[in-house]
This record gives C-alpha cells, sequence and structure tokens, in this order.
C-alpha cells in the first residue's frame, strides 16, 4: 500500500536559527538554498530533502529578459549548486522562473524556454531534478486550467524537470473546487506539494484543508511527498510549528493503517 510523505519546507527559516533535528520526525524537508554547501550535516535530514530559494526569486522570474551576461553568471552558478545538491544527494531543487509572465507573451516564453533548455546538461549530469512551481488557486495568468503549464513543460523537453504545487488551502476554503480537474494536465510530472499557510497570522493547518489533497495522490498513485510551508519571520514560530505539525501527520498515518481517510 502506497505510504503517505510528509515533510516540512524551511524555506522562511529565520537565518540565524540552527537547523533542527527533523530525521525520524519527518519523511521530507525542504531547505533554503543558503544551506546549500559541502558542511550541511545530512545525517539530520530525512532520507528527502530539496532546496528551494537557491538565488534571488527577483532575479530568477526575470532571468530570460537580463542581458546575456547576466543570464551567463545565472547558468555558471546554477552549475555549481546543482553540483553540490547532487553531491550531498539531495532529491531536486525548486526555481521560480515565473512561467505566468510566460503564458501571455510569446517572446518571453521562448527566452525563458531557451534559458532553462540550457540547464538540462547539468541536471542529467547531476541527477538532480528542477521543479517549477505552480500556484493554487492559479495565478489569473493562468486562467482556470493547469495546461499552460503542461505546454511550458513540453517545450522544455527534459525529464529531470517537473512541477511543484503550491496549494493556498486557505484561499481554498469555502470553494468549490475539484482538485482532480486541476491536477489533471500534471498528474504524471508533479514531484511534490506545498501546503503554504501562515501561521503568524492565526493560520492554521488542519487535516480537512490537506485530505482532498492526499486522497488525490492515492487516486491518481502519485508517490510524491507533501509538504507544509509555513511563511514565517520568527523563530519561535517554527519551535511552536513542529510539534503541531508532528500530531497532524500521525493522525493521517494513523487513518491511513485503520483503513480510514
Amino acid at each position: 500500500m502506497m505510504t503517505d510523505k510528509f515533510g516540512i519546507s524551511l524555506l522562511h527559516m529565520p537565518s540565524d536559527y540552527p537547523l533542527p533535528q527533523l530525521n525520524g520526525v519527518f519523511d521530507a524537508v525542504e531547505l533554503p538554498g543558503a544551506l546549500l554547501n559541502s558542511s550541511l550535516s545530512v545525517n539530520k535530514l530525512p532520507p528527502l530533502f530539496y532546496f528551494n530559494g537557491l538565488m534571488p526569486g527577483e532575479l530568477t522570474r526575470d532571468i530570460a529578459v537580463h542581458s546575456t551576461r547576466i543570464q551567463a553568471y545565472f547558468l555558471q552558478q546554477m552549475a555549481v549548486l546543482l553540483e553540490s545538491a547532487g553531491q550531498l544527494g539531495a532529491a531536486g531543487v525548486v526555481v521560480n522562473f515565473g512561467l505566468e509572465s510566460c503564458f501571455g507573451d510569446p517572446a518571453r516564453r521562448r527566452e525563458n524556454i531557451a534559458l532553462i533548455r540550457r540547464l538540462t546538461a547539468d541536471l542529467l549530469r547531476t541527477g538532480q531534478t528542477l521543479l517549477l512551481p505552480v500556484r493554487i488557486p492559479f495565478m489569473p495568468e493562468a486562467g482556470d486550467s493547469a495546461e499552460p503549464y503542461l505546454c511550458f513543460l513540453n517545450e522544455l523537453m527534459c525529464p529531470n524537470i517537473g512541477f511543484v504545487l503550491s496549494v493556498h488551502p486557505h484561499e481554498l476554503a469555502g470553494r468549490e473546487f475539484k482538485p482532480a480537474e486541476m491536477l489533471h494536465w500534471l498528474r504524471f510530472d508533479t514531484r511534490m506539494i506545498h501546503f503554504v499557510y501562515e501561521p503568524e497570522t492565526g493560520n492554521r493547518l488542519v487535516s480537512r484543508l490537506i485530505t482532498p489533497w492526499t486522497e488525490l495522490r492515492r487516486e491518481f498513485r502519485l508517490d510524491l511527498p507533501c509538504l507544509v510551508l509555513p511563511l514565517m519571520s520568527r523563530p519561535e514560530t517554527l519551535e511552536h510549528e513542529l510539534p503541531i505539525l508532528k500530531d497532524l501527520f500521525s493522525t493521517f498515518n494513523t487513518t491511513n493503517t485503520t483503513g480510514g481517510v
């Protein structure tokens, strides 16, 4: 039977906060790109670990329209970072190229595709997977369908590129939505799911917000991790969230073994 894999993204962990012990607590973790170096203690990490934010988002979202010199620098840095991630045994990296800005702009689309294709050799050489974020609910540029993302991915023609669904469950609460329809176009290319929430504003993750997606994962027989991504600015937030999330995930694992949700 397929087992749920749950984890946490520490993308917004305060930079001066020490990396908590996660191995044995979560199945997967996503780390900020600043921690991608050879001194990282991978024995403290779960078996599946990813890196996000290798470079500033304001650069990567617009890299295709930057000068040739800046693009060359970006590609050189990505080659080094992918090599480091591969040596550490990472499962992949998340980079936001601002795909939505390409859907209505053919010239920008061509530039973005050409640039990302230039990462193919490094991805294959290092064994890394590049994950492109897809926000849910969809951005206005995408309309009501994930099809534009799939069309973009198909043009890249690289097996080491897939998607991470960035689900904002509190924005979906109370709406009529069908995850199966939302994911239809991306079901074979989705490699990870994020559940984004803001604990410092009182947002809480509860099982009813996550269950539709874990059920969909089983329906489609997708062996991929589900990571919560708390937006936080204070170190005490992480200390507070870790035991809550551990209890939440244990509830899912218990219901699975007893034949429940």
